[in-house]
């Protein structure tokens, strides 16, 4: 040991190193578990709300600085207390409007973030405005503006019924979509409906369509306008609702009849309604040029719709009128015995060009007639050789339209089909939300809202444009991911 002392390869009397002279954990942290503590937070709980601060602390840390700082421990609380049920499940805290001009920059995580997408397009619509000027139900809580974003987001996000926002309820990334902490409970959103009147939803549909063909005229006006009855199948055995053959179920059993009209060309829904009467069906259709009327001033378009959809007498009424439509007559053993009997060289050979179509030229034989109980003549044109075993009696009083555009015109009605099928695939339509009708006309009018705002975003998205809610919902919508706000209020020019 000398030798090497003297080798100075060891130190005899080495210096010892003095630990820190300071705690380790900061003291601005030690006053944020203290706070946490005052706020009746138990320690597993102070350590979660420190981990999401991005404070890396064990829990016996935190107990040892509590018991430093004189702090003992937490009697026992009631799940009532705790914010739980019995069932285990934590209370979701009471919804509150955010008032974005006092909030400071946060970031909160969105299950589906492509909604926010939809903001400018609800921005420029005009729509939040509409919905003040038609001052619909809010809560001290909740405004009308909020909880009409909440019914939108739902519709936006394929929800399936009102009550399944619940789903929801812990996900502050799509409360602020709504302006609120987080959306509402399921119970305000199926309540909410009752608390309108059928003239204050007329309305807003009324003021939201003629806003919409003026922000997006290109979506309106194409010439034509498909109608449409739909009916939703109900499985209760109490309501008042009549039977109604459903189509979707293929038997007469209990549902809502609804009316649907889109446009010709872009599907765009223009019209719904849900509290239809089967003794009422045949007259929707002056409903509709009504309304209509109260948004365009007169009906210059050419109303589509099958024989079934209304009565003679109205379509006398219509013509009176000078309201365009084309439509079927209906098919009796008389009437299809007369056309086998008309001679070969009365037929007319027509082409008809829409892609994918098997039977592309057709027999066709125009003439004029006039139905019981009218007044004035129509044109009937009766089509073969198009694939179907019987043929087919076209209906109009558009006497401008050349033939071939009417056989084009009528064998496009299969889109409103087709839009009535992605409302059922997408936006859920036969779930009924309630047996009440002025629930489904509500659940109904932002179904066709939010399908307008999927148009709308579609068509802005190149290559995307032709494509239906269900495609662009899971390829820019459903997508997980944060929401930051900086601070910063923008406020829309103008």
């Amino acid at each position: 040991m000398l030798r090497d002392a003297k080798a100075r390869k060891i130190e005899l009397f080495p210096v010892v190193q003095k630990g820190p002279q300071h705690k380790r954990t900061p003291s601005d942290v030690q006053k944020k578990i203290i706070a946490y503590r005052k706020q009746r937070l138990s320690t597993p709980d102070i350590q979660f709300r420190l981990t999401q601060d991005g404070i890396d602390l064990s829990v016996s840390t935190v107990e040892r600085i509590l018991k430093q700082a004189g702090f003992g421990k937490l009697k026992r609380r009631t799940n009532k207390e705790l914010g739980k049920t019995r069932d285990g499940k934590i209370i979701a805290e009471r919804t509150q409007e955010l008032n974005f001009t006092e909030l400071e920059k946060f970031h909160v995580d969105c299950p589906s973030v492509g909604v926010f997408f939809f903001i400018p397009y609800i921005l420029e619509s005009g729509i939040l405005d509409l919905i003040k000027e038609c001052k619909l139900p809010e809560s001290s809580d909740i405004g009308a503006t909020q909880a009409c974003l909440s019914m939108l987001l739902l519709k936006l996000i394929g929800g399936k019924r009102l009550s399944h926002i619940g789903s929801y309820d812990k996900e502050p990334g799509l409360g602020v979509f709504a302006g609120l902490n987080i959306l509402p409970k399921p119970t305000y959103m199926c309540t909410y409906s009752c608390r309108c009147s059928e003239q204050q939803l007329m309305d807003l549909q009324q003021k939201v369509v003629s806003l919409f063909h003026k922000k997006y005229p290109a979506f309106y006006g194409n010439g034509f306008i498909n109608l449409d009855f739909h009916s939703i199948p109900h499985h209760g055995d109490e309501s008042e609702m009549e039977k109604v053959w459903c189509g979707a179920k293929g038997k007469t059993m209990k549902g809502a009849n609804t009316i649907f009209a889109s446009d010709g060309i872009s599907n765009a829904i223009v019209y719904t309604r849900a509290d239809v009467l089967r003794r009422e069906e045949a007259n929707e259709i002056n409903k509709f040029v009504e309304y209509w009327k109260s948004i365009k001033e007169n009906v210059a378009e050419t109303l589509v719709f099958d024989c079934k959809f209304t009565t003679y007498r109205i379509l006398d009424d219509l013509t009176q009128r000078k309201v365009k439509f084309v439509t079927l007559r209906k098919r009796y053993a008389r009437l299809i015995k007369e056309t086998r009997e008309l001679p070969r060289g009365v037929w007319k050979k027509i082409y008809v060009p829409i892609p994918k179509r098997k039977y592309k030229r057709v027999s066709v034989y125009e003439s004029q007639l006039r139905l019981k109980d009218c007044k004035s003549s129509f044109r009937q044109i009766i089509v073969k050789d198009h694939g179907r075993s019987e043929p087919t009696f076209i209906v109009t009083n558009n006497t401008e339209l050349p033939l071939q555009s009417i056989l084009e015109v009528y064998a496009k009605r299969w889109r409103i089909e087709n839009k009535l099928a992605e409302l059922v695939a997408f936006f859920n339509l036969n779930a009924l939300s309630s047996p009440l009708m002025i629930r489904i006309h509500f659940d109904i009018l932002w179904s066709m809202i939010a399908d307008t705002f999927y148009h709308r975003l579609a068509n802005d998205l190149r290559r995307f444009e032709n494509n239906l809610a269900p495609t662009i919902f899971k390829k820019f919508i459903d997508v997980p991911g944060r929401v930051v706000y900086d601070g910063k209020l923008m406020c829309p020019a103008g």
